[in-house]
């Protein structure tokens, strides 16, 4: 009696897929240790230049909120795409300004809906407090989780009225509610110990994102978590960075966690921190070459266009990037208790639209505002 034939395809797997599945998820023993070596003084120094260089980038305040709003829109349409691969960008254009999708698109517009708003906490809580330390705690991590993954109590139709609140108290909703398992503890009081990466924006960064992705390999949040920490250590002040793997440089930064590097298995930092410091400074001057063309187009725009706002201005345009699309009568309610009169707001409303900041959709009380070229009734 002859052996049955083995059936079974050969495995198409490189040797270096096999290694990346069968990688511990776990953090290695301690101690931990890395050596500081040329290569990765070289890196930080560029990376200290680069964020400087980024920070002081000369473009008017209108610009800047609309490069702010582009990265977002970016960081978006990449995290809802891992579930929803057939999302478009006019869909999460659409959902941002406002509208509804065709119900069938539902579930991908809730999707981006929580995105969003787990955008906006990102860019609270790492920039609330200017000065202050609004660097990442373990619980704060735990918060992103929760509220990333749509596990939260509150229903659909709670998250949409949220969506109009401040952003920044979705997490404090999750804060208290989660445990911090103990591996994300000893990652953190690692991080918070040791001399240097203590100190340092990039090396903390650096290495809450390998511990984190070592951990939660499937997290695509973990990107939003990195953001955080590069926000509040002022290397992307602004919330420019997109972090999505739409270019090489981005990528490479998003895989330095996942290289199967033996020496960092082991507890060895010196190599990764290499990389990672490395791609960081790539994907940071790829950001200023492109802000770089952004300020050379400005030149052909109108002055009232680059002219600086005044906090009357200012404060209408981020109710009405805040909101989507709203009514006079709505943005008054979200400009807070010292909005000046109904009359004042619908002047100034009428003079953004005019200078070409805002645009309108309707007439008298029925008139509806968004940003100028984010309209999202199509």
């Amino acid at each position: 009696m002859t052996r049955p034939r083995d059936r079974r395809l050969p495995s198409t797997r490189t040797e270096e897929e096999i290694r990346l599945l069968t990688r511990p998820t776990e953090l290695p023993p301690q101690p931990w240790r890395y050596t500081i070596t040329p290569n990765l003084v070289d890196s930080l120094t560029h990376i200290a230049d680069a964020a400087g260089q980024m920070t002081a980038a000369p473009l008017s305040y209108y610009r800047r909120k609309e490069l702010e709003a582009r990265a977002k829109r970016m960081r978006i349409l990449w995290v809802v795409g891992w579930s929803w691969k057939s999302v478009k960008p006019e869909e999460v254009d659409a959902v941002l300004g406002g509208a509804r999708l065709v119900e069938k698109r539902e579930p991908v517009a809730e999707a981006i809906r929580r995105a969003a708003i787990v955008e906006d906490a990102l860019a609270h809580y790492s920039t609330a407090r200017i000065g202050g330390d609004n660097r990442l705690t373990p619980e704060l991590v735990m918060a992103y989780e929760r509220a990333s993954q749509g596990t939260s109590s509150l229903r659909e139709a709670r998250w949409m009225a949220f969506s109009m609140r401040e952003r920044g108290k979705l997490l404090d909703l999750h804060k208290d509610a989660s445990k911090v398992p103990p591996p994300v503890k000893t990652l953190f009081d690692w991080t918070n110990q040791d001399p240097l990466v203590s100190k340092s924006a990039v090396l903390r960064a650096a290495t809450l994102y390998w511990g984190l992705k070592l951990l939660n390999p499937a997290w695509r949040y973990v990107s939003v978590v990195l953001h955080h920490e590069l926000r509040a250590g002022r290397l992307d002040a602004n919330g420019l960075l997109m972090l999505t793997e739409a270019t090489v440089a981005q990528r490479e930064l998003l895989d330095t966690a996942r290289i199967d590097l033996l020496e960092t298995d082991d507890g060895d930092l010196t190599k990764y921190f290499e990389l990672f410091t490395s791609a960081l400074w790539r994907v940071l001057w790829e950001r200023l070459e492109a802000l770089g063309r952004a300020r050379d187009n400005e030149e052909h725009l109108p002055w009232k266009i680059v002219a600086p706002p005044d906090a009357l201005d200012a404060r209408l345009y981020e109710v009405v990037e805040r909101i989507g699309q709203a009514g006079s009568a709505a943005i008054v309610v979200g400009l807070g208790k010292d909005a000046p009169p109904l009359r004042t707001v619908q002047r100034r409303l009428q003079k953004l639209v005019s200078d070409g900041v805002l645009s309108k959709r309707g007439a008298r009380k029925n008139a509806v505002y968004t940003l100028a070229g984010r309209d999202g009734s199509g």
